[in-house]
This record gives C-alpha cells, sequence and structure tokens, in this order.
C-alpha cells in the first residue's frame, strides 16, 4: 500500500519505455528517500465529484532519488523491487538527493517511519551482484535536452522524472524522460494550503500526470528538463496507450494553463534538434507500412470488405469444430485458415442457421446500424440515438451493441489473424454481407472497401490457389500438376497422395 511505503523501498516511478537500446534492469525504479502521509487533506478540492479525490481518507506522498519533485501518490497498492543491484543500491544511500529534515513539506502531514498495520517488517529489496560493469565506461550516448521553467512543461513534453540511475554511464539514450499528460498550477494563497513551507514552491507549483507514474509530480518554480526531439513511434505509443485521464486528485485552486500560449512561448525557447537525433532512434518495424499504420494510424471502426479480411485461424466452440479440424489435418501444418475457408465452402444454409453464432433476425440491417453509428460525432446527441438503434429487434440490438462495444470484429490493417470476431465474421459472410464493420488501427485514407469477391468465391479460390501452389511445389509446374491441385482441392481424400513432408 502506498501508505506502507517507507525509505529505502525502490519505487516504480515510470511505465516501461519503448525502447531502441534495451530496459536494463531496475530501469523506472527509483529509491525513496521520505515519506510523508496527509491525513488532514483539506487542500483538496471540497466540491470535487472526482471519486479518488472523494474517497481520500490518507495520502503518501515520497521523495525519491533523481526525481525533480516530490510525489503525492494515489492510494492503494504500489509496485516495488524485490531485489536491487547492490552497487546502486550502496551509491543511491551514500549520495542522497533531498536534504535530511524532520519537518514535513506538506500540510496536515507527518514523517513516515516504523512498521504499517500491512507491513510488520520494515525491509529493503534484497541486494544482487551488479548486473553492469563495476569499473566505470564511456557514458553511452544520450537525447539532446533543453531546459524551461517548471510552469512551462506542457502535455506532451518529455518530462525526465529521473535524472539518474547508478552507474550513470549505463543510462540509455531516453532514460528517465517521459510524457506529460496532465498540468496544473498552484499560486497564492493556494500554495499555503499545500505548503508548510510556500516559500518552497518559489511562487508557484507545477502539478504533472506523467505516463506511467501513479500519483501527481509536484515541481516548484525551478528550470527542469525536457527532450527536444522525443523517439516518434514511442511518443506514439504513448499517445495512443494513455496513463491516466487527468490528475489522481483535484487540488483547491488549481489552474490549467492555457496551451496554446505555452506553445508560443516554447517554440521560443525549443532549440532544433542535432542533425544525427534521428539516427538515435532506429526502427522497431520490420516495413515501411507497419511503421506508418503505427504513426499515422488511427483506430475505431470502418468498413472492410470481407475479402480482405483473414478467415478463421480457429473458431473456440464452434459446433463444426471437429470438422474444421479434420479438414486441417489434411493440410501442411500451420495452415489452418485455408482449411477453415474450404470448411466454409462445406457449409450449407440450414448448418449455418443452425450456428448459435449466426442467429440473428437481419445481419444487414445491424452491419448499416453499426457503422452509422461509428460515422456519428463521438458522445453527440446522433450517437445516442444510433445507439438506441429502436428499428432493430431485440436480438438484433444485442448483436449490434456487442459489435460497437467488447465484441468487436478486431483486426489491424495487414496483420495475419483477426484479434476478435471470428464467430461473429463467419456470420456475416455467410449472410452476404460484403462491407464488414471491423475495428482496429488503419490509416485513414487507405482503401480497403474494394471487393474482389463474394464470400463463397473468395473462400473457393483461397482453397484452390493454395493447392495449385502447394502440388506445383511438391511436383512440379505443369498442366497435370494444375489439374491434380484441383482434384485435391475438391477431394480431400486425395490429399494422402501427396509425399510425406508435402
Amino acid at each position: 500500500m502506498s501508505t506502507a511505503l517507507r525509505p529505502g523501498d525502490y519505487l516504480q516511478i515510470a511505465s516501461e519505455r519503448m525502447a531502441v537500446d534495451g530496459v536494463p534492469d531496475g530501469e523506472g525504479f527509483a529509491r525513496i528517500e521520505r515519506v510523508e502521509i496527509i491525513t488532514d487533506i483539506g487542500f483538496l478540492a471540497p466540491d470535487s465529484t472526482h471519486v479518488r479525490t472523494r474517497a481520500a481518507r490518507q495520502i503518501a506522498v515520497v521523495f525519491c532519488h533523481g526525481m525533480p519533485g516530490p510525489v503525492i501518490l494515489r492510494e492503494g497498492d504500489q509496485w516495488t523491487l524485490g531485489e536491487v543491484d547492490s552497487g546502486r543500491a550502496l551509491w543511491d544511500s551514500a549520495h542522497p538527493w533531498w536534504p535530511e529534515t524532520q519537518e514535513p513539506l506538506f500540510t496536515g502531514s507527518h514523517l513516515a517511519a516504523g512498521p504499517h498495520p500491512f507491513r510488520n517488517t520494515i525491509q529493503g529489496p534484497d541486494l544482487v551482484a551488479p548486473a553492469a560493469a563495476t569499473e566505470p565506461q564511456p557514458p553511452r550516448q544520450r537525447a539532446a535536452v533543453f531546459e524551461k521553467p517548471a510552469h512551462m512543461v506542457m502535455v506532451g513534453d518529455y518530462l525526465q522524472i529521473h535524472a539518474l540511475r547508478h552507474p550513470q554511464w549505463d543510462m540509455r539514450i531516453d532514460e528517465g524522460f517521459h510524457r506529460v499528460e496532465w498540468i496544473g498550477h498552484l499560486t497564492g494563497d493556494a500554495l499555503d494550503a499545500v505548503l508548510n513551507d510556500p516559500a518552497w514552491a518559489r511562487g508557484r507549483l507545477t502539478l504533472a500526470s506523467v505516463h506511467g507514474l501513479s500519483g501527481i509530480l509536484v515541481l516548484p518554480e525551478v528550470p527542469v528538463t525536457v527532450l527536444i526531439q522525443p523517439n516518434p513511434e514511442r511518443r506514439r505509443s504513448d499517445e495512443d496507450e494513455a496513463w491516466h485521464d487527468g490528475p489522481f486528485y483535484e487540488l483547491a485552486g488549481v489552474t490549467q494553463p492555457d496551451l496554446t500560449e505555452q506553445l508560443h512561448a516554447d517554440a521560443r525557447l525549443r532549440p532544433e534538434p542535432p542533425g544525427s537525433e534521428a539516427a538515435l532512434y532506429p526502427s522497431r518495424f520490420s516495413s515501411p507500412a507497419q511503421r506508418a499504420l503505427h504513426l499515422d494510424g488511427v483506430t475505431g471502426i470502418r468498413p472492410v470488405a470481407a475479402s480482405q479480411l483473414p478467415w478463421p485461424h480457429g473458431l473456440f466452440k464452434c459446433p463444426y469444430g471437429e470438422r474444421a479440424k479434420a479438414l486441417a489435418a489434411t493440410y501442411p501444418k500451420g495452415h489452418s485458415k485455408t482449411a477453415h475457408a474450404e470448411l466454409f465452402t462445406r457449409l450449407g444454409d440450414q448448418d449455418f442457421a443452425a450456428c448459435p453464432y449466426h442467429q440473428a433476425d437481419d445481419w444487414k440491417a445491424i452491419t448499416a446500424a453499426v457503422l452509422a453509428f461509428a460515422r456519428a460525432e463521438p458522445d453527440s446527441d446522433e450517437q445516442d440515438r444510433l445507439y438506441r438503434a429502436t428499428h432493430l429487434s431485440e436480438r438484433d440490438r444485442a448483436w449490434f451493441r456487442s459489435l460497437i462495444g467488447g465484441g468487436h470484429i478486431w483486426w489491424d490493417t495487414g496483420q495475419q489473424n483477426l484479434t476478435n470476431g471470428q464467430h461473429r465474421l463467419c456470420a456475416l459472410r455467410a449472410a452476404g454481407i460484403e462491407m464488414i464493420p471491423v475495428y482496429g488501427r488503419h490509416l485513414p485514407d487507405h482503401d480497403e472497401t474494394t471487393p474482389s469477391q463474394d464470400a463463397l468465391t473468395h473462400a473457393r479460390r483461397t482453397v484452390e490457389d493454395f493447392w495449385l501452389a502447394h502440388v506445383a511445389a511438391a511436383l512440379r509446374p505443369g498442366r497435370l500438376s494444375t489439374h491434380l491441385a484441383r482434384l485435391i482441392a475438391r477431394y480431400p481424400r486425395l490429399r494422402a497422395l501427396l509425399p510425406k513432408g508435402k
């Protein structure tokens, strides 16, 4: 629990970054040097409707080695290291970051010491042999940075929240820098409600929510360090997978800066990155198309032609699952999707009608409702009206809400398999739906709506193309192998005639 943390613990202060040079043991954890427990929480906004703010009773504040300010932790559990590099632990304890004091900084707080009801034994992490070389090494190349006043930190900045992990020469390119997700300011009389010594703030407190930090970073008005040009692939990942929406607590008197004004001020301060900066971040993607999808893609529901989507790779609880397995056994290993395409060609209308996953009154109307909902402005009155879907039967309304919610047909452009929704895709194909409502990452200007074949023709072509290529490779290309491949595609028993291992 946050209130059970004690000096000597190594607290997780950041999520794992998208790294191009590896993530060493202990990165993202910092040694706690002081813990204050706030029991008088009068500085929280009294009229807040924020659930965590209203429920707060005791709040822990930690002062960690290498951090630019204390952190007001969210209540609840926190992650700590069970073992730490012995060289690092000895160095951190011998070189404290924060001055020793017996007076708490935050109002209504006391210094935490001794046992806790949920932690009878106060013991730091186990010490292990150093993972890195003990002799000093040439420092690794680090990303370019610049300084700005704390009050100019803005959402999107990659702020240095951990300046030192011993040994310092082992720190990686952009280690210790993390994306700011929310900013608030406290000035004037509001400082008296938070700090026993308001002068510590130097006129202003900047409060920051940072990706991976389970609390609010509290910065006095001092210079802080920011990356000039973050890794674009990492930045996009952090934007798409935000850590927390807004602050963990709402404090009385907090104001939020005007982002437009901050952008103008930042433009005056931020230098141009060195010409070699982009080379620090080699791409993690194996193709330009994958990288473009990551950097420029959006995630949501869009129409995709059924013929552009993969066939199922394994239909869990399908009533025809045993037939699919029997067909897959006639294929070389690793070709279950082609076997499922063949199964589709061998099922008739009565078979599909008997499957519980195909039970709907009007799949065409359901599809149209899903796509209309996806096109509407999010959270608009129009989208609310479309969500009600009063024109659909009760059963179809349930399918509609599944397809816009947790039951998405989920496929990112270029993926080999569906992430989710194999049964629903099968039902839509069987119903003759050519434009499938698909959730996933895609490029907005990329056309995925040109159908090449109806579902049955597509399935037959998938099977035949596979056997044409496979038989030609196993024997030799020619008229005879083509004729044999078409027979093998039609009659599974003939596949036993192919040479073993082929």
